[in-house]
């Protein structure tokens, strides 16, 4: 394919491509690629420096902050001159010879082309090569300029995109910079607008209700809620009233005095008045007895509460927050949840959504649970591709709680820093894809879509190896001419893939 076809089938490739948070990779990975770069990316200025975006190439993720040095001299001068710059060895030109980015940076071949929208230069395409002086040929040098040209206006929204979406982030750390919400990792939209809400409204003493599955951590929030508040130095004190009977539980939230029954020996306070000036979490608010949800109304009204066996009530200063997986509205048209009640608690209710509609943190929590039960000092422990995807494709019934234990297990099983899909239960491990094969939707959405491209991705570059290797009987260069790609990309690929490769061992170069 010449210059110009390329030219047309990336316009058609960039004009086709739905998914604007990987089409900049796209880009940059087809350049790469062409011009047998290393590693690519976009330099553009803002908010007074240069800022690398969409880097791609094989050493992505492992390179450090020195690693990942550029020269801003010669983004300068791209910007300024509007000139494509070629450098076939950066330490040997005198103006970074002696300079301390030349020192960093060493031995580095480096394409520079200038980005232009409406008629100014905002950026260049940073391309690459710390392992071969020289190499990148005319014909690469023409293919980027021209190639700049034609992605610079989308290149500039793809980058105004990225600052966007970094701005939002910063945001998020504000949020938990600002607040403490010990315990609570996520990246989810859903639970990071809840969490905004539960900075708003925690100062306040009005009842909350927490709804959510089994497992998502609603006591988490519930907790987040009185640490957050004036009375985070007091008692936060929880009841879960689907571990106690129906006659226990009276006496465990009210209290009693010497006598009320049998086996009262002595007077008891109860919760409600151990947590005075803080807040009582009533975990399972669904299962209080129909008998005992008067007296909670009253206390929710009057502020007063009345010991068993006691005929005179007291005044005490509790915030309740609740918390159920029940239909509570349901329960009131069936009789066994009082309404009064039940719009008492819900002045503001906050909904937490389950595991498997919060995919993007599924990997998230992973790690940090992760790190949480590792006991191998010395050792950074690390999952597998097929792991992750098992972890990931997971429906977790038990939501949250459901991962930490299957994170447990593994560590508890593992041999290594490596963990794969065989430690975790049964019913995760069932849930791992195979390579190559048909992808599970978990979910419809546009992250599912993006893993399920890249594990397809991965299965494809796989399998085109294989044949093409053993076609060219594991001959890089061979294979690299039949093949048409640049014999450095194929390397890097035959790298990228070197444990699915089996016969990787056997490849060799001409000499």
């Amino acid at each position: 394919m010449d210059r110009y076809e390329e030219l047309f089938e990336i316009s058609k490739l960039l004009l086709a491509e739905d998914d604007a948070e990987r089409a900049p990779e796209i880009l940059l990975r087809r350049i790469v690629e062409r011009c047998g770069a290393e590693t690519g990316f976009v330099v553009v200025r803002e908010d007074g420096s240069y800022q690398q975006k969409f880097e791609v190439g094989d050493e992505r993720g492992r390179r450090n902050d020195l690693e990942r040095r550029f020269s801003r001299t010669l983004v300068r001068e791209a910007i300024a001159t509007g000139s494509l710059l070629y450098l076939p060895n950066l330490i040997d030109d005198p103006r970074f010879a002696s300079g301390e980015s030349g020192l960093i940076i060493g031995r580095c071949c480096v394409l520079v082309a200038p980005l232009r929208h409406d008629g100014e230069v905002y950026g260049v395409v940073y391309l690459e090569n710390r392992e071969r002086v020289d190499s990148f040929t005319a014909e690469s040098r023409a293919f980027l300029a021209e190639l700049a040209e034609v992605a610079g206006l989308f290149l500039k929204r793809a980058s105004d995109r990225e600052e966007l979406r970094r701005r939002n982030r910063s945001l998020e750390r504000d949020l938990f910079a600002q607040h403490d919400f010990a315990g609570i990792v996520t990246r989810d939209p859903r639970v990071m607008e809840l969490l905004r809400v539960v900075a708003q409204v925690a100062a306040a003493d009005a009842p909350i209700l927490v709804l959510g599955e089994t497992g998502t951590g609603k006591e988490l929030i519930a907790r987040a809620l009185h640490v957050n508040s004036p009375r985070r130095g007091r008692p936060f004190v929880t009841v879960h009233c689907s571990a106690l009977p129906g006659t226990l539980l009276e006496s465990e939230l009210f209290g009693h005095v010497a006598g009320a029954f049998t086996d009262a020996k002595r007077d008891r306070p109860g919760r409600l008045a151990s947590a005075h000036g803080g807040t009582l979490f009533l975990d399972e608010v669904g299962e209080i007895p129909i008998e005992a949800q008067a007296k909670l109304l009253r206390f929710l009204q009057f502020g007063e509460i009345q010991r068993l066996g006691s005929d005179r009530t007291e005044k005490v200063d509790v915030r309740i927050v609740a918390a159920t997986h029940r239909d509570l509205r349901q329960m009131v048209k069936e009789g066994r949840f009082r309404e009064d009640l039940y719009f008492r608690l819900k002045v503001l209710d906050l909904t937490l959504p389950p595991l498997r509609e919060r995919r993007g943190d599924v990997l998230l929590l992973a790690d940090h649970f992760l790190r949480r039960h590792w006991r191998r000092p010395g050792e950074r422990p690390r999952w597998t591709w097929r792991a992750e995807r098992a972890l990931e494709c997971h429906a977790y019934p038990g939501n949250v709680r459901e991962l930490a234990h299957a994170v447990e297990r593994a560590c508890l099983l593992a041999r290594g820093p490596e963990l794969d899909v065989e430690l975790l239960p049964p019913e995760l491990a069932g849930a791992a894809p195979e390579p190559g094969a048909d992808p599970v939707f978990p979910e419809l959405t546009g992250e599912a879509l993006n893993e399920a491209r890249e594990a397809a991705v991965d299965a494809v570059e796989q399998r085109f190896l294989k044949e093409l290797m053993s076609r060219c009987e594991g001959n890089v260069s061979r294979a690299a001419r039949e093949s048409g790609l640049h014999r450095s990309y194929l390397q890097k690929l035959l790298a990228r893939h070197r444990e699915a490769l089996g016969f990787l061992a056997e490849t060799r170069e001409e000499v």
